[in-house]
């Protein structure tokens, strides 16, 4: 190795071994390094030829050719990368063909094979539009929010923009200027079917109808039917911390959540709703240090109907302050990936939805599962089902349409 050979030693001198081992060492490094230490970083990265062929086929419309080649690219023995990005190309043709089914599947996979960044944003991109296709509006929302600032092409981001900004529009919701701003200069035709034919934003009147009284026990909420709530006197709530909560601006969501408790908490919340609330606003307060226990709305195991943080205060339940913005939080009591809710619990949740919805003029398409929002497992897959089936009960409910 050229500059180590005329290195000279004197034999049994320690000084000059040290200085032979550390000569040897560094000319190791030097050869790993620069002789034969592995292809330069760039072809460590390229993608594999077939997956460029596949990739440019699906860009040319040349669907037989492109399914077949990103076919027989996911296979388990392929790199997770690899898989990613085979999976989002077979995700984006069943898109176009409108599989929105297959589409959401191939892209879920693809999100969780495929790193944080650009490739992982693009599979968000597309998921969001395939779930707006379907009418999963906040799933697909959430997901489209998340794509945005990890997208690298100026023009997916315009399309996550686009989409956000239209969608938000024709749900009468407010939209974040960033979205509106990069949004204004472009125009995709090919999602107008998205919205529909009647997709002007709605006008919307919000208006609140409270009963109560200093001493009464029951809140009655108006229209399509007369829902008692027992309000926050019937559990001798304390106060709110006033510095600590923020005036509720008008609701247009609304998230169902499972309080998820721990066995002996949820024996509790069985035996004695009142002294649960209690437990929870105090640990709200006193340990998370809220201005109030997080929810709008608890439901019972029997079915009762209990008043948590006032209406007049946005709630603390999302997740941060954006998704909790306009967003009424009702919790079921009980943990829905063990058990299922109880059968009044369910005519209750779904009675209380209907109301809100025509109070505050609310699309059902607008009530969300926590877990349609963020990543959790909340309100737990029993009750997440129950709810995907009403929400859609509600939304071709009659009595919805009359009050349109």
């Amino acid at each position: 190795m050229a500059g180590f050979t005329q290195i000279r030693t004197l034999p049994g001198h320690p000084g000059t071994r040290r200085t032979v081992v550390a000569c040897l060492i560094l000319a190791v490094i030097v050869t790993v390094a620069g002789c034969g230490g592995g292809p330069p970083q760039r072809e460590q990265t390229a993608l594999p030829l077939k997956l460029r062929q596949a990739q440019k086929a699906l860009e040319q419309g040349n669907d037989e050719l492109s399914t077949k080649l990103f076919n027989s690219l996911e296979s388990p023995e392929q790199p997770l990368r690899v898989r990613g990005l085979a999976r989002l190309g077979l995700g984006r043709l069943a898109l176009r063909k409108g599989e929105l089914d297959q589409a959401c599947r191939h892209l879920e996979l693809s999100r969780k094979f495929l790193s944080s960044g650009p490739h992982h944003a693009r599979a968000l991109l597309f998921l969001g539009e395939a779930q707006l296709r379907r009418g999963v509006t906040n799933s697909g929302l959430n997901q489209l929010e998340k794509a945005y600032q990890s997208l690298a092409d100026p023009d997916d981001r315009s399309r996550a923009a686009f989409l956000i900004t239209r969608t938000l529009d024709h749900l009468g919701q407010p939209v974040a200027a960033l979205y509106r701003n990069a949004s204004q200069q472009h125009s995709y035709p090919e999602y107008a079917s998205i919205w529909g034919a009647d997709s002007q934003p709605l006008e919307i009147t919000p208006r609140i109808v409270e009963e109560p009284t200093p001493t009464s026990r029951v809140t009655r909420i108006a229209n399509p039917a007369r829902i008692r709530v027992q309000n926050r006197n019937s559990w001798s709530a304390r106060p709110p911390r006033r510095g600590a909560v923020v005036r509720m601006t008008r609701p247009f969501r609304i998230t169902v959540h499972n309080t998820a408790d721990q066995p002996a908490i949820e024996k509790l919340g069985q035996q004695s709703p009142p002294q649960y609330l209690r437990r929870i606003q105090e640990y709200c307060t006193d340990t998370l240090k809220w201005g109030d226990i997080g929810y709008h709305y608890l439901i019972s195991f029997d079915g009762r109907i209990w008043e948590g943080r006032s209406m007049r205060y946005q709630g603390a339940h999302a997740g941060n302050n954006s998704l909790n913005r306009g967003n009424i939080g009702i919790a079921l009591m009980g943990n829905f990936d063990i058990n299922r809710p109880t059968s009044l619990q369910l005519k209750s949740l779904r009675s209380l939805l209907a109301a809100l919805c025509t109070l505050h003029d609310i699309s059902p398409d607008s009530i969300a599962g926590h877990q349609e929002l963020r990543e959790t497992t909340c309100p737990g897959r029993h009750l997440q089902a129950a709810l995907n089936r009403m929400v859609k009960d509600l939304a071709r409910s009659p009595a919805r349409s009359r009050t349109r």
